[in-house]
Parts: C-alpha cells; sequence; structure tokens
C-alpha cells in the first residue's frame, strides 16, 4: 500500500523536490494533498501532474481560478 503524502508548500524549493522522490518511487508514495500560497499556476500544473485528491491556495484571491483551472479533473479545491 502507498503511503499518501501531503506537502505543505509543494510550489516551493523543498516541495519540489518532495515531489520529485515521490515521482521517482511512485510505488511506495502518491502525493495526497498539495498546498500553495500564490503560485496558482505550477499548484495547477503540479495537480494535473500527480492527480491528488485536494489542492489548497492559501491566497483566497486565487481560489476561484485554482478551481476553475481543475474543474474538469476530480481533485478537491
Amino acid at each position: 500500500m502507498k503511503k499518501k503524502i501531503a506537502i505543505l508548500g509543494s510550489t516551493g524549493s523543498i516541495g519540489t523536490q518532495a515531489l520529485e522522490v515521490i515521482e521517482e518511487h511512485s510505488d511506495l508514495y502518491e502525493a495526497y494533498v498539495l498546498t500553495a500560497n500564490r503560485q496558482a499556476d505550477l499548484l495547477i500544473e503540479q495537480a494535473r501532474r500527480f492527480q491528488p485528491a485536494q489542492v489548497v491556495i492559501a491566497d483566497d484571491s486565487l481560489y476561484e481560478y485554482v478551481r476553475d483551472a481543475l474543474a474538469d479533473q476530480p481533485i478537491q479545491v
């Protein structure tokens, strides 16, 4: 069974490195939750690539942008 990983700050340097590890060991880990402060475009890209169950954008003004961009995906925003 894969370990479900939540990455707080997935768009930062440590977060992107953590996603690289998850990608390299996709048999062991899955990105379950991704969060970002303001980098909505990168969060959207990561969400499409890793298909987490949920994504969180901390900046309220970007919520609708992220929600609309992922409306065609089974990802909770």
